[in-house]
């Protein structure tokens, strides 16, 4: 009988262990309160009046982002200041959640009607228009390049596809892709314009995530010449759900996070990876719930991801993962080299070094 009662107590033990392996950590009140109290030794933070969704990093010192209001603006000095900059074009008040930056030009793109792409200079800050685009349901959600000559911006259907712009001449010219040379996207299927994040590059290829009434994650090649459509497991069906940010580590890995925005704690089908370039997705039970952006720090498989719930990282490809802030983020991005994070919000950025926030 007491063989049979230690026996018992052992797998109880076990499972009790199991659970808690499952279950995102959190810290206890003593570490938060440690990690709050030592939040102003470790991070830069700067208030702007401007909500910032979208940020592109150049080096460890110098980060771009754009916003509404106009705004756009950059760092040299590991986000200790930042310059604020107006876009002045006619007399619309534009809101910009897309931005990439090349060797010598930044571009940022408004979301809805009319869709204004700018081509900007960054010595002499300059600005051109190079594409415009208005009608009912214009509405631009993420914008990427893969070199100084070849880019891509995703957008919300307009017809009975994903609305998919390619530059071939370092963004002097951008051309809209016809359906017919596009997966045909189900009514009530967008994109989240929630980080600038929804499009990964990665050699010539291109991967799109989409949301709502279906959650697809889309793969061009060729620089976008030619796509193909994969289904996701992640949850869809509602207005606010589907797949908000996708990252690879390489052409065949990639992780894709999202879930219900209007269910941020609803961990169900919020976050999968793929190990065969998006043919097949494995749901990752263990997650933080709603995630609006994730990123690899590059050359690892050390993860980071934030919400307006905190934000989160895993050192093990997503199997565990640790909240280490409670302030909340829309987006953020990584430097090249891994050694620098910049992160933005409502009215605010933040940067600081990897090794702080993985607390190394």
């Amino acid at each position: 009988m007491k063989k049979q009662f230690y026996f018992l107590l052992i797998l109880l033990s076990f499972l009790n262990l199991s659970t808690a392996q499952k279950e995102v950590k959190k810290l206890s009140e003593n570490e938060n309160k440690r990690l709050l109290d030592n939040q102003t030794k470790w991070e830069s933070k700067f208030e702007i009046e401007c909500s910032i969704r979208a940020l592109e990093v150049e080096s460890d010192s110098i980060c771009w982002f754009t916003g509404n209001k106009n705004k756009f603006g950059f760092t040299e000095n590991f986000g200790k200041t930042w310059k604020e900059l107006n876009i002045k074009y006619d007399t619309f008040n534009l809101e910009f959640r897309s931005i990439s930056v090349t060797t010598n030009f930044v571009f940022i793109l408004s979301v809805g009607s009319p869709a204004l792409l700018f081509k900007i200079d960054k010595k002499t800050l300059n600005y051109n228009l190079v594409y415009e685009e208005t009608g009912e349901k214009t509405f631009y959600d993420s914008m990427q390049f893969w070199d100084d000559e070849n880019g891509i911006a995703v957008g919300d259907p307009t017809e009975s596809c994903m609305s998919v712009l390619l530059t071939k001449d370092g963004g002097n010219t951008w051309n809209k892709l016809a359906c017919e040379n596009l997966p045909f996207a189900r009514v009530g299927e967008a994109a989240f314009a929630a980080s600038n994040t929804n499009i990964s590059l990665i050699d010539k290829m291109a991967f799109i995530v989409t949301g709502g009434e279906e959650a697809n994650v889309l793969v061009g090649s060729q620089y976008g010449k030619t796509w193909k459509k994969y289904k996701s497991p992640i949850v869809q069906g509602g207005k606010m759900t589907g797949i908000f940010s996708i990252d690879n580590l390489s052409t065949n890995s990639a992780i894709i996070a999202g879930g219900d925005w209007t269910t941020k704690e609803k961990t169900e089908k919020a976050m999968a990876i793929t190990k065969d370039g998006g043919l097949s997705w494995q749901l990752i039970e263990n997650n933080p719930g709603y995630i609006s952006c994730i990123q690899f720090i590059p050359k690892t498989t050390t993860l980071v991801g934030c919400s307006t719930t905190g934000i989160y990282h895993s050192n093990n490809y997503a199997e565990t993962w640790l909240k280490v802030s409670e302030e909340g983020y829309y987006s953020f991005r990584i430097s090249e080299n891994g050694e620098h994070l910049y992160f933005s919000g409502q009215n605010k950025l933040m940067s600081l070094d990897k090794s702080t926030l993985l607390r190394e």
